[in-house]
């Protein structure tokens, strides 16, 4: 077996960085230096070995105190750094939660437009006039302001801290991201700008260049096409519709909307490819690469697993030149150990955490398992086949865990859609590469013409493959089901016993944890008979509501503009039948968000609270003006009545409703409402946070029981046919 120190390093450094977030902070200092007395007590150990024993005993004995010494000393040093840089950079900066002050500012990069708003990444420099020490924060707009990256901006703002708790929380999301605080204005005619003397800063020419080569893409190819090279080349996933990022989300291909090692692997070989038909000689074709891909990095913003893979490009780069190539492993260590030293906050960022642990089983099970699947004489077709079946495998089993923590739930056919997608997707960013370069140096030039019209053929086929695939029944295996979570783990049970060897009665063992998996989720859709659950999500603005009988459901409110959570929960619970969606509005956003679920489902009934939207004639639908009152069946058993800015539910002898202003004079079973002083008689209350509300002061006007609706978080709440109500929150 190889000597990997650093592959051990970085497993144990990565460990902490996961578990930092987790942590208070005072916690997390408190454990780096309990982790650095185990590791003075363990070198100290080592060494008093070298005096105990047999010659051969003493060695191993020492070799495995050192390096145990070195691994507890790596950890500690991580939770020393993440408590330093928590207790400078952070710990001052939340204490303006809640603060409404005078802002200058100025913005690092251009605006980020998601669910119909804009979000600004700001460096703030002064607070009510006095400077202060320049923290990151991310500033949410509902209009965009009429600056540019590092100009001088004068602004009242309110900030708020983000929620945290948990795995891969806001919170540790955003630090990881560089944003300490939120801030939203607090109004947009006072503010005033003031123009960077330089006509291109320094701060400038990164996030220019990158909108300039956003606006190249959008020149030569369409829409969504564009989109998917915008997300996949230059980071900007939130350029792509949500209705894509569904698609790819429930078909386990997400991986490919961001620069991840994926990419940077893809961009290295076209580097490599392209400087070998050159006359370089082959070191400085390869330093020749590192410098371009490091170029090509920052270009895209250093993402954290973009910079995962560069550093292990470069590490291999440098072993080619040297001719000693390093391990896979060692370099994939050192990279993870180098990001998170550098960056204590890095642990909170999934697509980091998601792009290690993929690597990691992609090394250690990609190649005994594609041996298995395709010995040497099977001839090239089958070993490709095999060799991408069992990538997708190991990265898969490897990232488990955060998968279901980060989404609750599991693609079921993600290896066969890999398979069909990523050929397709690899072509296309094949053609991409010098279609981009092409429309730099010469934008209305004839070679750009040629890649355009392929790339613009395979990215249609890529959209349109995924968009299919998405529509299969059952695709998606949801956790939210506390049953399916439990039958899942029971299969895996069994899983790991079939590898275990010399384990008593393990075959009865197996039979009785299959048996408990099959079982469990019968009982529980029998158990489920007549129950009707209510899915809310979205925020204070925008609500989405969607009606669940069984396999059935019905869209009450299809949330904020082009957030398609609707369609997300219809497809998470496996509903098969659509029977009405109710389209409130004729304006753009909501028939653009009817269309969506049109285009995927095929509902019974289109209701219509008014004439506008009679354009949304599709095959086998029928559209219907709401009645005078605004009552209508929209599950067996389950009436719905909208009233302007009220829809009241009345399901198994309960009355639910959903009121912005919650000023109404009645009384209900469960309320959903962002109103700060509800004044409806209820039980329980669903109140919806928006941008900036805190859980303290959401609290302090409900006079019921309640829960808290965050984000794109999704509350359930079940009603059982005798009228109990219970809630889920995922």
């Amino acid at each position: 077996m190889s000597y990997l120190p650093f592959a051990w390093i970085g497993a144990a450094v990565f460990a902490a960085a996961i578990s930092a977030p987790l942590l208070a902070p005072g916690m997390a200092g408190t454990l780096s230096l309990a982790l650095g007395g185990f590791a003075f007590g363990a070198l100290m150990a080592g060494i008093l070995c070298g005096h105990i024993g047999d010659r051969g005993r003493r060695r191993a004995a020492r070799f495995i105190l050192f390096h145990c010494s070195l691994l507890l000393m790596s950890a500690g040093l991580f939770l020393a750094l993440y408590f330093y840089k928590y207790a400078v950079k952070v710990a001052p900066a939340l204490s303006l939660d809640r603060l409404a002050a005078e802002v200058l500012m100025e913005p690092v990069d251009y605006p980020a437009r998601r669910h119909g708003k804009l979000y600004y990444p700001v460096r703030i420099l002064e607070i009510n006039g006095r400077a202060v020490p320049p923290f990151q924060v991310s500033l949410t707009c509902s209009e965009a302001l009429s600056c540019e990256p590092m100009d001088r901006v004068l602004l009242d703002l309110q900030f708020y801290s983000f929620a945290s708790g948990g795995l891969f929380s806001p919170s540790s999301s955003r630090l990881a991201e560089g944003s300490v605080l939120g801030a939203y204005p607090l109004g947009y005619e006072d503010y005033s700008y003031a123009r960077s003397q330089d006509s291109m800063p320094p701060g400038r020419a990164l996030p220019a260049l990158r909108r300039y080569c956003a606006r190249l893409l959008e020149r030569c190819l369409p829409g969504e096409e564009a989109g998917l090279l915008q997300a996949a080349l230059l980071g900007q996933r939130w350029r792509l519709p949500e209705s894509i990022q569904t698609d790819f989300r429930l078909t386990g291909s997400s991986h490919m909307l961001s620069v991840s090692g994926m990419h940077m692997t893809m961009v290295g070989t076209f580097l490599r490819m392209f400087l070998d038909l050159t006359p370089l000689p082959r070191r400085l074709g390869t330093v020749s690469a590192v410098f371009i891909l490091a170029a090509y990095l920052t270009l895209t913003g250093f993402p954290l697993s973009a910079l995962r893979s560069f550093i292990m490009f470069t590490v291999c780069s440098l072993g080619q030149i040297s001719r000693q190539m390093p391990e896979a492993l060692n370099s994939l260590g050192f990279s993870v150990a180098a990001i998170c030293l550098f960056d204590p906050f890095s642990g909170g960022s999934a697509g980091f955490a998601l792009s290690a642990l993929a690597t990691a089983g992609i090394v250690l099970l990609s190649r005994p398992l594609a041996d298995r699947l395709c010995p040497v004489y099977r001839g090239p077709v089958l070993h490709w086949a095999a060799g991408t079946a069992s990538a997708s495998v190991s990265a898969a089993v490897f990232t488990l865990p955060v998968q279901i923590a980060l989404f609750r739930g599991l693609p079921l056919l993600s290896l066969l859609c890999n398979l069909l997608l990523l050929p397709l997707f690899s072509a296309a960013l094949y053609s991409a590469l010098p279609l981009l370069v092409l429309s730099i140096l010469s934008p209305y030039g004839p070679l750009v013409q040629p890649f355009a019209l392929i790339c613009g053929l395979l990215c249609r086929l890529v959209l349109k493959l995924s968009r299919l695939l998405a529509g299969i029944p059952g695709i998606y295996l949801s956790l939210t089901n506390p049953a399916a979570g439990l039958s899942l783990m029971l299969l895996l049970t069994a899983l790991a016993l079939c590898l275990l060897k010399r384990l008593y009665f393990r075959p009865c063992i197996i039979v009785l944890l299959l048996a408990l998996a099959v079982f469990v989720p019968i009982y529980e859709a029998g158990h489920r008979q007549g129950r009707i659950t209510l899915a809310v999500s979205g925020d204070g603005e925008s609500t989405c509501l969607v009606l669940i009988q069984g396999r059935r459901a019905a869209v009450l409110s299809m949330g904020t503009f082009n957030s398609g959570l609707a369609r997300q929960i219809i497809t998470q619970e496996n509903v098969r039948s659509l029977e009405s969606i109710l389209v409130t509005g004729g304006g753009y956003s909501s028939k653009s968000m009817a269309r969506d679920l049109l285009e995927n489902y095929t509902p019974n009934t289109l209701w219509l609270s008014g004439p506008a939207g009679k354009d949304l004639r599709y095959p086998g639908v029928t559209l219907r003006e709401l009645p005078q009152d605004g009552t209508y069946q929209a599950l067996p058993g389950t009436w719905v009545q909208y009233a302007g800015d009220t829809l009241r539910i009345w399901a198994n002898g309960k009355k639910l409703i959903l009121s912005e202003d919650g000023t109404l004079s009645e009384s209900c079973s469960l309320l959903i409402t962002g109103s700060p002083m509800p004044r409806i008689d209820t039980g329980l209350t669903l109140f919806m946070c928006g941008e900036g509300t805190s859980p303290g002061e959401a609290a302090y006007n409900v006079y019921s029981d309640f829960a808290l609706v965050t984000g794109q978080s999704v509350t359930y709440a079940d009603i059982s046919p005798g009228g109990a109500i219970s809630l889920r929150t995922f």
